[in-house]
């Protein structure tokens, strides 16, 4: 190794190198303390070789600055960088974090493979920080375990960082693609030589897999070390490879106890393939490949990268945490060919779904259009694939016993309509039994309040799981902002036509489908189980609505199919019951007179069965019945005269018993289904690769700051450039 040994030199009167870290293709990571502050960081001292290369020197600022540029938390966060003398010569450094734990090499190295929601949680915070540089137009280009950081964040979890963004390309967006591109079949033959195998300690290497280690110009296993940038060296050859790939042999390869670690000795490598290039042309120069495990089929030709070629590298990690093995292995060039040429294997994991397995199978798809379309949608699909209706149900009641008083309200005023029917209901009944109404006034009013009961109902029923999925949208995309139903009511109110028109337009489609064969009737209880969600968040209407509804359902049928029948028809069973047991009550109340005419007509049903008519159980319907039990004569009213008004009084107190208790289960049941609801929209729109980014645009005029505080975040945020005036910020 010819880089510089600084340790207990101060760097730029600043930085006090203390210890080696570990090494790597540019350079050595120390332990070291800034003077002023006396805090810890890490700094990457690049081999003092490479500063007597121009091209070099500008290509590290203009790194520097892009790794500086991304701040996340998912993102080891760049501080400073510069240029000083030592001992050894002028190095040039890049400060870093100080990071506690480990990489999740070595977790692989020693669990073999993860549990599924571990493996989630992982992949969706790597996924964040390569969507974020992604959108800055960086490519990571060497994603792998040993680039993702595992840091204890003090609360019993984890933080992920995302590591080596150094060796990153920066894509000018402005600029056309490169001219030249350098194809794997006229790189130059070179041996074969396996690395580190699995079970050592080091390199992360599945089922003992030969690897190659691939850099812009050769990477080269040496001493033991822990490899903190696990990144590529610079050639100094003058070789246009940024606008390919371009694959070099290692110039040795020391298979030693403590593993592999990376040396920044230059390795001459013959002629250079394509021509040289100017300094002005630095964004083409030194393509970097990564690791061959984890190289996407179009970095294996030699092509273009884009974000689906780290998509891919995802894809790998991803399939490794859950089975512990990569996809392929071998020989780094039958790795290649393989990821080039050949289908994943299957994964053979008894405990994940298979939709996840499409998942990652999409990811690995070789190609680049069949993969998902950013790395955020990539995780999301993965989560809302990984979740069946248990799941469902369970993040709906956390999400409903958090916010209880909130969607208890919202349900409560929404179906108000209902409920002010409701009494006018029992209020007719009231009338009726003091003989205030006739029975016919009062069978017409309540057939015109069970019409409009009906159509309220279904209209309040919309209104309620449409401006739910709006709050629960807000809770999970907008987790920072306080819930208020007033921005949700006033959303709903600007739709409440086309709740009320597309609503309607559903159910009576719903209810023919019943009328006249009862399987169509299922069918659309499904396919349109979602118009209210759509009505709300993409502002569909119609014909438009139901056939966005049936496409999102259509993503996830057999989870739809048991939320709608555990939600639509488990209530109607609630209501039978309750029917039931009012009858019941009323009945415990009922007379001797009345309960003599019950046996009366068991006796007359026992008749009719019978071979002869007691002629002394004959009905005088004029004068009344009399009957023979057990040898005792009773006289019992005939069913035609007027019944008393304790009779009357059991039938109306029953029917109020049922409309009173009706009431609140419809609410409670409403409101915990709307959020059911809401969760399968979102999981429907996540498993076709729709962001929720998507749906913030929604919240835009209620994102509006509201607070002194709110207005300096969001002040802040402004002068920090991570927002503009026009794009509101969603988080307080």
């Amino acid at each position: 190794m010819n880089g510089a040994n600084v340790v207990g030199q101060t760097l730029d009167d600043k930085y006090r190198i203390e210890s080696e870290l570990g090494k790597g293709g540019m350079g050595t990571v120390y332990l070291a303390t800034h003077v002023g502050t006396e805090r810890p960081v890490a700094v990457k001292v690049i081999a003092p070789q490479f500063m007597q290369q121009l091209e070099f020197v500008e290509r590290f600022k203009r790194e520097a600055r892009a790794a500086g540029r991304l701040r996340h938390p998912n993102v080891v966060n760049v501080t400073d960088f510069g240029f000083t003398d030592t001992t050894d010569g002028n190095v040039a450094y890049l400060v870093m974090e100080y990071l506690d734990g480990c990489t999740l090499g070595e977790i692989l190295e020693e669990e073999g493979k993860l549990p599924l929601s571990w493996t989630l949680d992982i992949l969706e915070q790597v996924c964040s920080a390569v969507q974020e540089a992604h959108e800055q137009g960086i490519i990571h280009r060497d994603l792998k375990p040993d680039n993702i950081w595992l840091e204890p964040n003090q609360r019993g979890g984890y933080t992920v960082k995302v590591l080596d963004f150094g060796i990153a390309k920066l894509e000018e967006h402005m600029q056309d693609a490169a001219e030249h591109l350098l194809d794997i079949s006229i790189a130059p033959s070179f041996q074969t030589r396996p690395t580190v195998a699995d079970g050592l300690n080091g390199e992360t290497i599945a089922e003992n897999q030969n690897s190659t280690a691939i850099s812009e110009a050769a990477t080269i296993a040496q001493s033991p070390g822990t490899d903190l940038e696990a990144g590529t060296l610079i050639q100094s050859s003058e070789i246009d490879l940024e606008s390919g790939t371009a694959i070099f042999p290692a110039n040795q390869t020391q298979t030693e106890n403590g593993g592999t670690r990376l040396d920044s000795k230059p390795i001459a490598t013959g002629k250079p393939l394509l021509k040289t290039v100017s300094t002005k042309e630095l964004t083409r120069v030194g393509a970097v490949l990564g690791t061959p495990l984890y190289m996407s089929p179009e970095q294996c030709r030699g092509g273009k990268l884009t974000a689906q070629s780290d998509i891919y590298s995802l894809g790998v990690i991803a399939y490794q945490m859950l089975s512990g093995k990569t996809p392929f292995g071998g020989d780094y060039l039958d790795v290649m060919k393989a990821h080039r040429e050949m289908a994943p294997p299957p994964l053979e994991i008894k405990k994940v779904r298979k939709k996840v397995k499409r998942v990652i199978n999409s990811a690995l798809a070789k190609s680049v259009e069949n993969r998902p379309p950013t790395a955020q949608a990539f995780a999301a699909e993965l989560r809302a694939e990984s979740e069946g209706i248990t799941a469902l149900f369970r993040r709906a009641l956390v999400i409903y016993s958090e916010h209880l008083p909130k969607f208890l309200g919202l349900a409560i005023l929404l179906y108000s309509p209902v409920a002010i029917l409701t009494i006018l209901q029992l209020v007719i009944g009231t009338l009726a039994l003091s003989e205030a109404i006739s029975d016919l006034t009062k069978n017409i009013l309540n057939g015109l309040i069970t019409l409009f009961s009906t159509f309220f109902g279904i209209f309040c029923g919309y209104l309620v799981f449409g401006t739910t999925t709006w709050l629960v949208t807000q809770i999970l995309a907008v987790p920072l902002r306080p819930v208020s139903l007033r921005p949700a009511l006033e959303a709903t109110g600007k739709r409440w036509k086309t709740f009320a028109g597309t609503g309607m337009l559903s159910a009576i489609l719903t209810i023919l489908g019943y009328a006249l064969c009862l399987v169509p009737g299922l069918i659309f209880s499904v396919i349109w189980a979602l118009v209210a969600p759509v009505v709300m968040m993409e502002n569909l209407r119609g014909f438009a609505a139901l056939k966005r509804s049936k496409q999102l359902v259509m993503r996830s049928l057999r989870t739809t199919m048991a939320a709608v029948f555990i939600i639509f028809f488990v209530p109607l069973l609630a209501s039978g019951l309750i029917a039931f047991l009012a009858n019941a009550a009323a009945k415990s109340f009922a007379s001797d007179a009345e309960k003599v005419a019950a046996v009366r007509q068991e006796v007359t049903e026992d008749m009719k069965n019978g071979e002869d008519e007691n002629p002394e159980l004959r009905v005088a319907k004029d004068k009344g019945l009399k009957i023979n039990i057990d040898g005792k004569q009773v006289k019992v009213s005939d069913a035609e005269e007027p019944q008393d008004i304790g009779g009357r009084i059991r039938v109306t107190v029953r029917e109020a018993l049922t409309q009173i208790l009706l009431f609140p289960m419809s609410v409670l049941i409403g409101s915990f289904s709307s959020i059911v609801v809401a969760l399968l929209y979102l999981k429907t729109r996540q498993v076709g690769g729709e962001s929720m980014q998507d749906l913030l645009a929604q919240f835009e005029e209620a994102a509006q700051p509201r607070t002194n505080w709110q207005r300096r975040v969001h002040k802040r945020l402004e002068q920090a450039g991570r927002i503009t005036s026009k794009s509101q910020s969603l988080n307080p």
